[in-house]
């Protein structure tokens, strides 16, 4: 039976996600050490310290001492509620306190991204490419069997990608499998005015309804193209339709609904067009494809089923 020590010593390191092997290395001694001390054994006094320290903890903690240890969901909690509050401690109201929100998360996430790389120093190059100015546009980039993740580092389109990888591969059933309405998008997307009349609706508040005339008097469109276009939004669910009564008659209006989506669909568009040439950190270890499940092929093989029946 184990002791309060070792009891604590396991619960703290799992509790943060430390591997034995971690752990170990960050002391000094082997993983079969850790292993005894978590079964009910004693490390010696002098290790204590880096132990505690690898663990985020005081040594007191380490003994069942002192005030009860934070959990690591609690601690982020704690560090987000501050962000949100003046030199007062007064809550900031609105946009401003929500963007510091998100600047917080962003920060999380890089921190995360350089823990990731195992590299002792991996968030000094980062930080110091970022606010150093090293390159105009930076990115992380990670890719490894476990899936990817992805972050671009500079003002003014910063964002963060984690993509866990399914056992099945990224094609598996209910994700990224081939379908003819995703070409059908592409094509659609393709036509004349329709990418301008997205940067246009984007513009606007979510609120805002539209008509075909409103897209001939920005875009400068014909009333065919127009309705063209609007039939391609109502197809793939881009806009919602409603009907605007009146005396004599009535009109169909429309709404815009793709909301943030156009955002990230975009800054991924914007990838493949001008692919990322500088990085703060880009570890590609990955031997095995993305995709794995030839969905592309599956119209051909159940039209050749039903061929022959």
């Amino acid at each position: 039976m184990g002791n309060e020590f070792s009891e604590n010593l396991k619960r703290l390191r799992k509790e943060r996600g430390i591997t034995q092997e971690q752990l170990a290395d960050a002391v000094g001694v082997s993983a079969q050490a850790v292993s005894k001390w978590e079964q009910g054994s004693y490390p010696d006094a002098s290790l204590l310290p880096a132990a505690a320290d690898c663990l985020g903890v005081g040594i007191d903690a380490l003994f069942g001492r002192g005030k009860p240890q934070k959990t690591l969901e609690e601690l982020i909690q704690q560090e987000l509620d501050a962000v949100e509050r003046d030199e007062n401690g007064a809550m900031i109201p609105g946009a401003e306190g929500e963007k510091r929100r998100m600047q917080y998360l962003w920060k999380l996430c890089h921190i995360l991204a350089c823990v990731y790389m195992r590299c002792v120093n991996a968030r000094e190059v980062s930080q110091m490419t970022i606010e150093g100015n090293l390159f105009r546009d930076a990115y992380t980039q990670i890719v490894d069997e476990g899936g990817f993740l992805q972050a671009r580092l500079n003002e003014p389109l910063r964002y963060f990608l984690i993509m866990p990888q399914s056992e099945g591969g990224y094609d598996a059933d209910g994700g990224l499998v081939y379908h003819e309405g995703t070409q059908e998008l592409f094509c659609f997307l393709g036509q004349k005015n329709v990418l301008r009349t997205l940067f246009f609706l984007a513009e606007q508040n979510q609120d805002i309804f539209f008509d075909c005339n409103t897209l001939m008097e920005e875009l400068g469109i014909d009333r065919e193209n127009a309705e063209q276009i609007v039939e391609g939004l109502l197809r793939f669910a881009l806009v919602a339709r409603a009907e605007l009564k009146r005396k004599d008659a009535s009109e169909m209006i429309y709404q815009y609904r793709l909301d943030c989506n156009l955002i990230s669909f975009l800054t991924f568009a914007q990838i493949l067009v001008n692919r990322p040439r500088n990085y703060s950190f880009c570890l590609q270890n990955r031997n095995t494809p993305y995709f794995r499940n030839g969905t592309y092929k599956r119209k051909e093989q159940e039209a050749g089923a039903g061929g022959q029946g």
